[in-house]
């Protein structure tokens, strides 16, 4: 609609009588004159606007639209979203794809650095010779796959002569250095595992081996072999050790094993015999009071009876010997620190 004039329409400057007012919308429609509702003017007076156009208001464009069609019209087109966003969820769910979500990951970093792996290979080197010697040590026979490593390093002998270079970084194998690594710390392990076990079965030999004095801190008198005869003076075998001590002191087990016999014999008085094994067997004699009993098991440093001067005997001390396979052999072959 095109708008030719716009007017003020003032009933009362137009010089209404009072009382009631001419129609005058229906009159002004019929001529294209659109009149708005009544306002007020400065005074308070209700005064029309006006609008003159050179059409018809039936021929125009513009169309009168009321608050709830609209918002019957905005309802309607919101229950169309809802509905067709479900529908869309639906066929997703049913066609079981997923939309793909950007994922921001850190960048991959190597596990071990070359420093690290050098330090470690160079840690694993040096417990494979000090394994090595442990062996060495305790009479394990070298095992040559554990003297090399997998890295490609030479032997750990060095010479005397001096040595250098510049540093350079450990060359690592070509394949996984971890899982090279971890080969190597197993050969230690097995190392290690065989030198515990033989450490253990040396252990249980030297104990019993008769290595430990009877009695400490005393003077050695007769020694084993020839000599002449306390009692008789004439020139006749001992076969074995006699330690001078006071009475009462502690007899010990130079040796664990078994009491073979504790009882009373006529040229030893009070006697112990220990049974080592091996053919092994150790007597102590001339005691004065017996501490075990045959059958018993003892250990090494064991108190087996007290020294006296009991059977064929000029005074306080005690007889050591050594049998080995029922024959004399010197205590002093073994016995420590004689």
């Amino acid at each position: 609609m095109r708008v030719d004039a716009f007017y003020t329409y003032d009933p009362a400057l137009a010089g209404f009588p009072a009382g009631p007012r001419p129609p005058i919308r229906a009159g002004l429609k019929e001529q294209g004159v659109v009149v708005q509702r009544p306002a007020k003017n400065m005074e308070g007076e209700t005064m029309a606007i006006v609008m003159v156009s050179t059409g018809a208001l039936t021929h125009s464009g513009v169309r009168t639209v009321s608050l709830q069609s609209l918002l019957l019209g905005t309802g309607i087109a919101a229950l169309i979203l809802v509905a067709a966003g479900i529908a869309i969820g639906y066929f997703v769910a049913r066609s079981g794809t997923s939309i793909p979500l950007p994922l921001h990951r850190a960048p991959a970093q190597a596990p071990y650095t070359i420093e690290q792996l050098g330090a470690l290979a160079g840690r694993l080197f040096r417990l494979e010779n000090e394994a090595a010697q442990l062996g060495k040590r305790v009479g394990l026979a070298p095992n040559h796959d554990a003297q090399s490593h997998d890295s490609g390093s030479s032997s750990g002998k060095t010479g005397t002569g001096g040595s250098g270079g510049p540093m350079l970084p450990p060359r690592l194998p070509s394949s996984d250095p971890v899982a090279a690594l971890d080969e190597g710390i197993k050969k230690v392990e097995a190392q290690l595992a065989r030198v515990g076990s033989l450490s253990t079965q040396r252990n249980l030999s030297q104990m019993f081996f008769p290595s430990r004095l009877p009695i400490s801190g005393v003077e050695l008198g007769s020694a084993f072999g020839n000599r002449v005869d306390p009692i008789t003076h004439r020139l006749a075998f001992h076969g074995g050790l006699d330690f001078a001590a006071d009475p009462g002191t502690p007899i010990r087990a130079a040796a664990g094993g078994v009491v073979a016999f504790a009882g009373w014999s006529h040229d030893f008085g009070w006697l112990v015999e220990i049974d080592h094994g091996n053919g092994l067997v150790t007597r102590y004699a001339h005691a004065s009071k017996l501490v075990v009993k045959t059958g018993m098991l003892v250990a090494p440093g064991d108190v087996l009876s007290y020294v006296g001067s009991t059977g064929r005997s000029t005074g306080p001390h005690l007889h050591f010997e050594v049998l080995r396979n029922g024959q004399y052999d010197d205590p002093q072959n073994y016995l420590a620190g004689l």
